[in-house]
C-alpha cells in the first residue's frame, strides 16, 4: 500500500480531471491521475467553450495554445424554414474573449494532457477504480491495471471526475437523480455547404424537430438534429449521412448539402445531478455529478468550472495554510451553479423540441421579441458565456461595500500601467496561484491604506501578493500600478479608495470600501490557518 499522503488521486482523464491535476501541480499539490481508457479522446464530443472557460485557460497558462486550435464564432442565429426570428450576439460582452469558441474536445484534452506533462505528470493508462474505502485521515482506493493486477493506494483526498457513468459515484452508492428525456439525438461531423456564414452557430426550427449547424474549422462542421423517441433502441444502426441529408433537406435552409462525414453518432441524453458534490474524502466533479442537455454547450464549462473552483481550496488545505473546513465551500458554491445550468439547459431543450404546432407558433413569435430587447440579449449572452456565475451567498466571502462587482462576483480584466509605462492586465496578475489584493488609492496612496498593506503581508506572508493602484497621471512613488483614465476605480466603483481580494480561481473573496484592518483580520482568520486576531 502507498502509505504517501501527500499525493491526491484523480480518476478520469478528461477535460474536468485534466484541468484539476494541472490546477493542483501548478498550485504546488502532488496527484495522480488514472483513466480505464487505453487513449485520449479521438472525437469532437464538446465543441463549445465559453468565454469564461477562456478565461480559466489564460490563467492556467494554456489561453494562447487554446485559440490557437480552434474557431471563433461571432453569436447564435435562430430560424424557422422561412426566415431568421432571433439572434444573439456574444461581442458586447465585458470579457477579453467576447465569442464562442469552436474547438473538439479532442483538442482540448490534447492541450490539457501536453501541459500536464511539462508539469511532470502523466495520465497513468488502462487503471481502473474498482473499490474505496475511508477513514478520518485517507481513502484507500483499489485500482486494477490491464493485465488484472490490483493496488490498493493510500490519498488524503480521491477526486471522481469519471463522467456520466462515473464509477467513483457508483463506489459512494449515491444517487443520480433525473431523468432521461424522450428525445434522441443525431450528429454528424462532415463537410457542410450552406447559404449561410460559418462564423456563428444555426439552429433551424421545424414543424418535426431542431437541425442545427457548427462549424468545427474551414473544412468540416457539426450538425446535430432530434430524431423519434423511438431510436433510443440501442439495437438500430448507426444512422447514415444520406438519412442525415434528408433530415437536413426537410428542416434546414434550401440548398444545404452534407458530404465527407468523419464522425457520425446517435446519442440519448438526460439530466440528473447527485444532491452532494462531496461524501467524506471523496469528491465529485463534472459529469460524474451532474450531466445535461447539450443544448447551450454548458457541460463541459461547467466542469471546468468545478476543477477550478476545487484545485485552491484543496491546495490551500494540503499546504496547512486553510482549515479543512474550507473544503465544505465546494458544495455550496458550485452545487447550486449545477441546479441553475440543469433548469437552463432543461428549459432550452424542451423549449426547442415542442412538438404542439400551437406552441411551436408562440415560440417562433417570442423569440424575435426578447431577442430584441437588448437588455435581455446581454444577459441572455452573460448566461450561456457562465460570466454570470456569482457565489455571493458563499460563507467564505465578505463584501462591505456599497458597489459592484460584490464579494463573490467574477473580478472583471482591465488593463493598467506600472511605472515604466508598460500595460499590465489584471487577469495577468490574478493567474499567479495564490490569492491577489488589491489596493485602490483613489488620487493617491494615504498613510491608512499603506499601514494596511503592511499589517495584510504581516497576517500573511507569501499566501498573498498586494498592488497597490493609483488613479490619475502623477506618478507616486507609493504605486504600484496607475490607472491612467481611472476607468478601473470606475470598473471597481472605487473611485475613493478601497480593496478588493481576489481568489486564485478569480472570484471575488472580500471587498470593502475602507482600509479597515481589523475587519480584513476577522475575515482572514475564517478562510486561512495561523492569523493573528
Amino acid at each position: 500500500m502507498n502509505e504517501d499522503l501527500r499525493t491526491i488521486l484523480i480518476v478520469g482523464a478528461g477535460p474536468v480531471s485534466l484541468t484539476t491535476a494541472c490546477e493542483l501541480t501548478r498550485h504546488g499539490v502532488p496527484c495522480r491521475i488514472i483513466d480505464k481508457a487505453t487513449e485520449r479522446s479521438q472525437t469532437s464530443k464538446a465543441l463549445g467553450v465559453f468565454p469564461r472557460t477562456l478565461e480559466v485557460f489564460e490563467m492556467m497558462g494554456i489561453g494562447e495554445k487554446i485559440l490557437s486550435a480552434g474557431l471563433r464564432l461571432r453569436g447564435l442565429r435562430l430560424h424557422n424554414q422561412t426566415e431568421e426570428i432571433a439572434h444573439i450576439e456574444i461581442g458586447s460582452i465585458a470579457s477579453p474573449y467576447p465569442f464562442i469558441f469552436s474547438l473538439p474536445q479532442s483538442e482540448t484534452e490534447r492541450i490539457l494532457i501536453e501541459h500536464l506533462e511539462s508539469l511532470g505528470v502523466s495520465v497513468e493508462r488502462e487503471r481502473e477504480l474498482i473499490g474505496l474505502t475511508q477513514t478520518d485521515t485517507e481513502v484507500h482506493a483499489v485500482v486494477r491495471d490491464a493485465s488484472g493486477r490490483e493496488e490498493t493506494i493510500a490519498t488524503p483526498w480521491l477526486l471522481g471526475c469519471d463522467g456520466a457513468h462515473s464509477g467513483t459515484r457508483h463506489l459512494l452508492d449515491l444517487q443520480f437523480e433525473g431523468a432521461p428525456y424522450d428525445e434522441s439525438f443525431v450528429l454528424a461531423d462532415a463537410k457542410v455547404d450552406a447559404p449561410f456564414s460559418k462564423d456563428e452557430v444555426h439552429l433551424y426550427f421545424s414543424e418535426e424537430g431542431i437541425f442545427a449547424v457548427i462549424a468545427i474549422n474551414a473544412e468540416c462542421s457539426r450538425v446535430i438534429a432530434n430524431i423519434p423517441s423511438e431510436s433510443r433502441d440501442q439495437n438500430l444502426p448507426e444512422m447514415t449521412l444520406s438519412e442525415i441529408q434528408e433530415i437536413a433537406d426537410r428542416r434546414g435552409p434550401p440548398g444545404i448539402r452534407l458530404s465527407d462525414a468523419t464522425w457520425i453518432s446517435r446519442f440519448h441524453i438526460s439530466h440528473r445531478k447527485v444532491r452532494e458534490f462531496r461524501k467524506l474524502r471523496v469528491f465529485l466533479a463534472g459529469d460524474s455529478a451532474h450531466i445535461h442537455s447539450p443544448a447551450g454547450g454548458q457541460g463541459m464549462n461547467t466542469g471546468i468550472q468545478d476543477a477550478f473552483n476545487l484545485a485552491w481550496k484543496l491546495a490551500l488545505v494540503m499546504r496547512g495554510s486553510a482549515p479543512v473546513q474550507l473544503l465544505g465551500s465546494y458544495n455550496i458554491e458550485r452545487e447550486p451553479v449545477a441546479r441553475g445550468v440543469l433548469n437552463l439547459t432543461d428549459r432550452i431543450t424542451r423549449m426547442a423540441t415542442i412538438r404542439n404546432p400551437i406552441l411551436q407558433t408562440a415560440r417562433n413569435i417570442v423569440l424575435p421579441i426578447l431577442s430584441g430587447i437588448d437588455f435581455l440579449e446581454g444577459k441572455i449572452a452573460d448566461q450561456l458565456s457562465e460570466l454570470a456565475v456569482n457565489y455571493r451567498s458563499s460563507p467564505i466571502v465578505e463584501d462591505h461595500g456599497a458597489g459592484t462587482p460584490r464579494g463573490g462576483d467574477r473580478a472583471p480584466d482591465a488593463e493598467l500601467r506600472d511605472n515604466d509605462g508598460k500595460a499590465r492586465r489584471l487577469f495577468e496578475l490574478f493567474s499567479e496561484p495564490q490569492h491577489t489584493l488589491l489596493l485602490f488609492g483613489g488620487a493617491s496612496m494615504n498613510l491608512e491604506s499603506e499601514k494596511f498593506m503592511f499589517e495584510a503581508h504581516d497576517l500573511l506572508g507569501d499566501s498573498i501578493r498586494s498592488y497597490r493602484i493609483v488613479r490619475g497621471h502623477n506618478v507616486a512613488e507609493a504605486a504600484d500600478l496607475l490607472d491612467l483614465s481611472g476607468n478601473v476605480h470606475a470598473l471597481y466603483q472605487l473611485l475613493n479608495g478601497g480593496i478588493i481580494l481576489v481568489r486564485p480561481d478569480g472570484y471575488i473573496a472580500f471587498r470593502s470600501d475602507s482600509f479597515d484592518i481589523a475587519q480584513f483580520r476577522n475575515y482572514l482568520a475564517k478562510t486561512f490557518c495561523a492569523v493573528r486576531t
